[in-house]
């Protein structure tokens, strides 16, 4: 299983950096499968994700057996070698054990805060995910696009993982479900904005683009989910209510704000989705796949209905979605998850 950890609810970004810290070490102890570090800007609530590839050497320092992963870079807004040399650098650090989540993300912020165009955003990831590719397979390369130019660079350190670190694409629309298939890459899939049956039929359009393609290797793809793991079912249905609802309105927030700027493509999918956001109460978010929670018991069930449901490689779990929980309900609800969830997927 694996952890998708962000400070919360502290009073300082120094808190949040100690509270993160000690996650990381239950994480590490209690048998997670992968920790996987978020990138935020702009964002006071998850201040240190805008320094993600530091906090990802820092843990990988700090541990000897859990894998790391980003969740994710945000590539348009770096630039793509730079994030080869530092997935490349954090590949020897962590002894192979670091993952590179990539995507575009959703947040017109991100953008805007970086004085960068979010229409643009599209074509650029795609250069950029070319870019590290190339860098990361081959020690002298180059590349000509309307974005980026190298001539015969030289990329150093070379990855110890041989081709180069797994990369995997965060998806979230039609056609990058498709394109991310076409690669033939793995791919982040998640339940804010869409149900388990659209994941179905996205999943589905995925799998057919990869073997387009002549990729014919098992599906791999891992779901971003809510998680609160409680001692009783009474707790789990109150506790984590505020944030979740939170996370939600947040999402749907996102959505507006990047229809609002005139910068997003895909207009009718982003309209139809901020629809149903709009409409979500607390009892269609806990009832559904929009988030798992219970004692460890219901937990575990419905990790195995999801996961047989869309075929999934793993999972992606948020243990404080909205950023509202206390530290010692988090540290309890990971606590729970590794001794009494874990288990049962032996």
């Amino acid at each position: 299983m694996e952890s998708h950890a962000r400070g919360a609810g502290a009073q300082t970004h120094h808190d949040a950096f100690r509270e993160f810290f000690t996650q990381v070490q239950i994480c590490e102890d209690g048998g997670m499968d992968y920790l996987w570090i978020s990138e935020h800007h702009f964002s006071p609530e998850t201040s240190f994700g805008s320094a993600s590839m530091v906090m990802a050497g820092a843990v990988a320092a700090l541990t000897e057996r859990i894998k790391i992963g980003s969740s994710i870079v945000v590539l348009p807004i770096h630039n793509p070698l730079h994030v080869a040399e530092e997935a490349s650098v954090l590949d020897h650090v962590s002894e192979g054990r670091f993952e590179l989540g990539v995507g575009r993300a959703g947040g017109v912020k991100h953008y805007q805060g970086f004085n960068a165009d979010y229409s643009e955003s599209q074509e650029r990831f795609s250069e950029c995910l070319e870019v590290v590719d190339r860098a990361l397979r081959n020690e002298y390369f180059s590349y000509d696009g309307k974005y980026y130019k190298y001539d015969n660079v030289q990329m150093t350190p070379r990855p110890l993982t041989s081709p180069r670190p797994q990369i995997r694409w965060a998806v979230n629309s039609n056609s990058t479900f498709r394109m991310a298939g076409r690669l033939g890459l793995p791919i982040f899939c998640g339940v804010l904005q869409l149900s388990s049956a659209e994941l179905n039929e996205l999943l589905a359009s995925y799998d057919e683009a990869k073997r387009g393609a002549g990729f014919n290797n098992p599906r791999d793809a891992k779901l971003r989910i809510p998680v609160y793991v409680s001692d009783t079912m009474d707790d789990a249905l109150k506790t984590p209510k505020e944030g979740l609802m939170f996370r939600y309105e947040s999402a749907m927030q996102i959505l507006q704000n990047m229809v609002a700027s005139g910068q997003a493509n895909n207009l009718d999918e982003r309209s139809e989705r901020i629809t149903k956001l709009g409409n979500l109460e607390w009892e269609d978010i806990y009832r559904s796949e929009k988030a798992i929670i219970g004692t460890p018991d219901i937990v575990a069930d419905k990790i195995k209905e999801l996961g047989h449901e869309l075929q999934l490689s793993g999972m992606v779990l948020e243990f404080n979605p909205g950023e509202r929980l206390p530290e010692e309900k988090i540290n309890r609800s990971i606590e729970l998850f590794c001794e009494k969830v874990i288990p049962k997927f032996k």
